[in-house]
């Protein structure tokens, strides 16, 4: 009998690496200059344009998401100095005016304060905004110095008749009245000014047919007896 011979030992056929197969050094290689020669080069300019738009677009949703109009707002404006922060009683008061009738906390109201006589672009920005404000129905109670009547408020049409419900107007001009000395006024920077509050009239409606919304003037009643 034939005796049957071990074959000699060697490398299994499907050991080792395979030839044909890329490390991992390659690809990243190759990917490298796929995207520095073929996409950067072809598509930069859509991908940076591409991310702008989506960034700008997110901004505004989250912006529009975000914002809540408050429930009352008012614009003190003089060519003495008046800001946001030197108002912050008067748009205290207006939120305790405002008080939610259910909840009973008081109501989100914004004050806007208004430096018209500030230098620079920040004099320009304030003479905007003023002009803006004017013309948008949320925005319908200012109180300003004699300085600004000429300009923005010497006519009666488009402001209620203040004196005809039992404010304290001025003379020939009942849409106007006078809150000068008050002390509230005193203390917000109106100081030893000639002063006036107006209510303007929604451009929608006619100044002669309604009257003014009752938290409107419960907030200039407010503003008479706060102390």
């Amino acid at each position: 009998m034939k005796s049957r011979t071990k074959p000699e030992s060697g490398p299994h056929p499907f050991s080792g690496p395979e030839p044909d197969a890329p490390d991992a050094a390659t690809g990243r290689s190759r990917f490298s200059h796929w995207f520095e020669n073929v996409f950067w080069y072809h598509y930069k300019w859509y991908l940076i344009i591409s991310i702008a738009v989506l960034a700008t677009a997110a901004f505004f949703i989250h912006d529009a998401l975000m914002r809540t109009t408050p429930d009352f707002q008012f614009v003190v404006v003089s060519n003495n100095f008046v800001s946001n922060g030197s108002i912050a009683e008067l748009t205290d008061l207006a939120s305790e005016v405002f008080r939610d009738a259910g909840s009973g906390r008081p109501s989100d109201s914004l004050g806007h304060g208004l430096h018209l006589s500030a230098e620079g672009q920040f004099g320009i920005a304030a003479y905007s905004k003023l002009a803006t404000m004017l013309l948008d129905d949320d925005m319908r109670f200012f109180i300003f110095d004699a300085d600004l009547l000429e300009h923005f408020f010497n006519e009666p049409d488009g402001f209620y008749d203040l004196g005809a419900l039992g404010f304290r107007a001025v003379e020939g001009k009942p849409w106007l009245a006078d809150v000068s000395g008050l002390p509230l006024m005193e203390r917000i920077g109106l100081s030893g000014m000639t002063c006036f509050a107006a209510i303007q009239v929604p451009h929608r409606l006619d100044a002669g047919a309604l009257s003014p919304d009752p938290g409107h003037l419960a907030f200039l009643n407010a503003i008479f007896n706060a102390q």
